[in-house]
């Protein structure tokens, strides 16, 4: 615990991570003012607004979440530093902060998954003046929470693989430039059947068939996308190669919700800080709580209570980002810090609204579009009611309990690529069904 507590110290705060991205053409402070002022428009319009970003911006944005040895920031390799940007950036406004360029949830399978070359392959497509964007596609229709239960069809041919099924609930899936798509060779093998391809949204047989609107979150343009007979070569399938026989890229899509579960979380908590800082302002400025009677001390000590909630959240998340950089599983870390952090936004801006009524919505209408996003995040990256059953499951087969931090091993997180290895991070009791 001493150690974790050292490591929070000395973790990189928002003006570190400021200067290294000002040193990429990046000026993270004036990114933020420039999503706040397009926020009420990208919300309407369920699009990215403006863009936010200037065209200096782009490369930065673009090389975000991409490994240090194919040239991403190195202030950025750590999953505490992600969270913390992340932080940031939904505190500007969660939906663009998800809509962001870069590649997104498609990075930690390919680094899970696929070789070095492939990843080298992939990453460059990221290395470019105009934005880029990855998606990650596994959730289905039909297949509820289990995600082993996927219809989509990869068949060998004598020139690659050709796909064939639906895809559902895709984050950025309209605007991405390839998508990460998880397909089963054998539906009888169930898990040991899934593979993995990386999908280039230009391949014939590739179609959005639509963007959902949804109550919030809406400029990620959820996406529904239709494989029919989209041939891909060879090489789309990813492999390290040194797969063993009950190896499974399942495992790679499980990775990846370990990995941006706090990430998300990190999202609803900066979007916490903005209802809590919008609600204090519109007070301050003269504004009348919805329950006349209540006195200036239950204000403040509800300002007090929302400031409890965001704190334990935030340091839950950190936690869990700490114990994957440190090649820690956190299968269930992940999961409580995600359902936590859910019900946490909820609380926040339901009290929010309480507060201000009808008068402070419509002076401050930040507040019922944070509302609505926190329905929106219960569900992404898997459902609250789902968390708490991982959460559960993995509690009834630990021998120790989930806040323990155990020793981590020996970790130099100051070396020239830090990031954290998630292609051989230690896997405990995983459970197989989950919601993209």
């Amino acid at each position: 615990m001493a150690q974790y507590q050292q490591t929070l110290q000395q973790a990189h705060t928002i003006d570190d991570i400021g200067t290294a991205l000002a040193d990429r053409g990046l000026d993270l402070g004036l990114l933020e003012r420039r999503m706040r002022a397009v926020s009420l428009e990208s919300d309407v319009s369920g699009d990215i607004a403006g863009p936010p970003w200037r065209p200096d911006d782009v490369s930065a944005l673009n090389m975000n979440l991409v490994p240090t040895r194919y040239g991403g920031c190195s202030a950025l390799q750590s999953l505490v530093a992600q969270a913390t940007l992340m932080a940031c950036l939904g505190e500007a406004d969660a939906s663009l902060a998800l809509s962001l360029p870069g590649p997104g949830l498609a990075m930690p399978p390919v680094v899970a998954l696929a070789s070095a070359e492939q990843q080298a392959r992939f990453f460059q497509r990221f290395q470019s003046g105009a934005p880029r964007w990855g998606a990650f596609a596994i959730t289905e229709p039909d297949c509820g929470s289990d995600a082993t239960a996927m219809r989509t069809i990869a068949r060998k041919t004598g020139r690659g693989w050709v796909l064939n099924g639906t895809k559902c609930f895709i984050t950025n899936g309209a605007r991405a430039d390839c998508v990460i798509t998880f397909a089963t060779i054998s539906r009888q093998m169930g898990r040991y059947g899934i593979r993995a391809f990386l999908v280039d949204c230009n391949t014939p047989g590739f179609t959005v068939s639509r963007v959902e609107r949804m109550a919030g979150l809406r400029a990620t343009q959820l996406a529904v996308l239709s494989y029919a007979d989209c041939e891909v070569p060879d090489d789309a399938l990813l492999v390290r190669g040194d797969e063993k026989p009950l190896d499974d890229a399942f495992s790679g899509a499980q990775r990846s919700w370990d990995y941006f579960r706090p990430l998300l979380s990190a999202v609803m908590i900066g979007t916490c800080r903005r209802v809590r800082a919008d609600l204090a302002a519109w007070l301050d400025g003269g504004g009348t709580p919805a329950d006349r009677h209540q006195h200036v001390a239950g204000v403040e000590a509800t300002l007090l209570d929302i400031d409890r909630q965001i704190t334990a959240a935030w340091l839950l998340c950190h936690c869990t980002a700490w114990k994957t950089d440190r090649g820690i599983a956190t299968p269930m870390d992940s999961s409580m810090t995600k359902a936590f952090a859910s019900r946490v936004a909820a609380r926040v801006t339901r009290v929010a609204i309480n507060v201000a009524g009808i008068d402070g919505i419509t002076s401050c209408p930040s507040l019922e579009q944070a509302y609505r996003d926190a329905r929106a995040f219960d569900i992404m990256e898997g459902t609250g009611e789902l968390q708490r059953l991982m959460i559960a499951r993995a509690a009834l087969r630990s021998m120790s309990r989930p806040w323990d931090i155990t020793e981590p091993p020996s970790c130099d997180t100051t070396a020239p690529d830090s990031s954290p290895d998630i292609a051989n991070v230690r896997q405990s009791g995983r459970e197989t069904s989950h919601d993209a």
